[in-house]
């Protein structure tokens, strides 16, 4: 059992099918009550409650379950595991100032919890940071995507097809926030095509989604509701209604501005 953890872990950060991935999270879970492995099921808890979340919220996916205590041997693993999953269900719900503090909690710890969760954790901080920016235009805010650029640039350096989709959607971010709508939107393509290419489905379908949002922006409302279908297409495949009621409420707002124009 030991190895259902990271492979649970990489499908999720790689956009599996969210119901396939829960159901191989409970055919796991049962594995580790046959054989009594204690450790091995904590994770995959926490991991099966934020596939559950990226579902539908946990209405009618959650297990029902409360997460025992981890024990004073494991306590610092399982409570980074938790910040760790926190950030990404907060960052999915849209929660800015909640995703910002469990990153936050995670950052000092990048180096300790393997690198692959370290540059998740700054790929989300850094585009959640866009959401802070708009409230509170801040030098410590406007640093935060600047250094998540720089350090997923290094891992795309080793690896394009896991990071190059990363650096092009933070990129597509900050140009659009500095008013380079060319410029974001060519990246934003890009970023688009890479997670297409290297089948990281929800990855595209939050390309889609925010460059949707920069569209409505710049007063394209026929571009941004293209973006927004794409971005639900995109969400279906993944298997995330929440996402794609998401994307539902942003298309109806659409609808109801065009039938008060007319």
């Amino acid at each position: 059992s030991i190895y259902f953890v990271p492979h649970i872990r990489t499908a999720l950060i790689g956009g599996e099918n969210l119901a396939s991935l829960l159901k191989e999270t409970d055919y796991y879970l049962k594995l580790t009550d046959l054989y009594a492995h204690t450790l091995p099921k904590q994770y995959l808890k926490i991991f099966r409650e934020t596939i559950s979340v990226l579902i539908d919220k946990g209405e009618s996916t959650s297990s029902g379950e409360v997460m025992e205590n981890p024990t004073t041997t494991n306590i610092a693993n399982i409570s980074e595991a938790a910040a760790f999953h926190k950030s990404i269900q907060s960052f999915w719900l849209g929660h800015a100032e909640r995703c910002h503090h469990y990153t936050e909690k995670m950052l000092p710890l990048k180096n300790e919890t393997g690198w692959l969760k370290g540059v998740i954790v700054l790929f989300y901080h850094g585009l959640n940071s866009f959401k802070l920016l708009k409230k509170s235009n801040t030098n410590r805010n406007r640093k935060i995507s600047k250094n998540a650029i720089t350090v997923l640039e290094a891992a795309a350096e080793h690896s394009k097809w896991n990071y190059q989709n990363k650096v092009q959607l933070l990129e597509a971010e900050l140009l659009s926030f500095e008013g380079r709508k060319q410029q974001a939107q060519n990246s934003y393509t890009a970023a688009i095509e890479a997670s297409r290419a290297s089948k990281f489905i929800h990855e595209q379908g939050l390309a889609c989604e925010l460059a949707a949002f920069h569209y409505e922006t710049c007063g394209n409302a026929c571009k941004a509701c293209d973006f927004f279908n794409q971005a639900k297409s995109c969400y279906n495949q993944w298997g995330s209604k929440m996402k794609v009621e998401f994307i539902d409420r942003q298309l109806a707002r659409f609808q109801i501005s065009s039938k008060s124009d007319s």
